[in-house]
């Protein structure tokens, strides 16, 4: 529902503003390639984390060009293997991991300068996976998968590099539905920031 309203929102967004079409030889189309941290909300005292180091992969195309703004549909896919757990006790699972898949609307202001800032609003999927194995390395049997909605909203800079590629840095905050574990937690629901930076190839 929430990655239906937004896309909705973002079509008739650019039905609505009028400017002149984009030129016939600008390239519409990107990929980010992002490596970066993510900082997750804690379970209380029960179960708190490490930064996970995070990859991303950003497919995004521009639905209407203006000299000032540019609106474009972006799909971003971020994944981090691995929160370890520092809460002491053996008995915990080792670590888990979480990945989330959010369409979203981009805002992109001064597209044609060399230094452009965009925001960004979707929504779409989230799943989190506990380890299979303890902080002690043993067998953890009650292992618990979640899948949940998530929000995403950021914003970051992108850098005009050589012809076709670019580098970029953003910041996002992807909330989502409580996870489950194996054992029991308060059950927040969960911010997950993530900052990264990295390489943009324009086509």
């Amino acid at each position: 529902m929430i990655v239906r309203r937004t896309l909705v929102a973002a079509t008739v967004l650019a039905a609505c503003l009028s400017a002149r079409p984009a030129h016939a030889e600008d390239r519409r189309f990107d990929v980010g390639l992002l490596l970066g941290s993510t900082r997750a909300t804690d379970e209380g005292s029960v179960l708190t984390f490490d930064r996970g180091t995070t990859y991303q992969a950003t497919f995004a195309w521009d639905l209407w060009r203006g000299d000032l703004v540019t609106l474009a549909i972006e799909i971003p896919f971020i994944a981090s293997p691995a929160f370890t757990v520092l809460t002491p006790n053996p008995s915990l699972p080792l670590e888990y991991a979480s990945l989330y898949l959010t369409p979203a609307a981009r805002v992109v202001l001064w597209p044609r300068a060399p230094v452009s800032v965009f925001g960004s609003l979707g929504g779409g999927y989230a799943r989190y996976s506990e380890s299979k194995l303890r902080e002690d390395k043993g067998p953890n049997p009650a292992q618990l998968d979640t899948n949940t909605g998530a929000l995403e909203f950021g914003g970051g800079v992108d850098i005009r590099g050589f012809g076709w590629l670019g580098f970029r840095g953003e910041v996002r905050d992807i909330y989502t539905g409580p996870r489950r574990f194996s054992i029991p937690t308060p059950g927040p629901n969960v911010h997950n920031i993530v900052a990264s930076g990295g390489l943009v190839i324009r086509f």
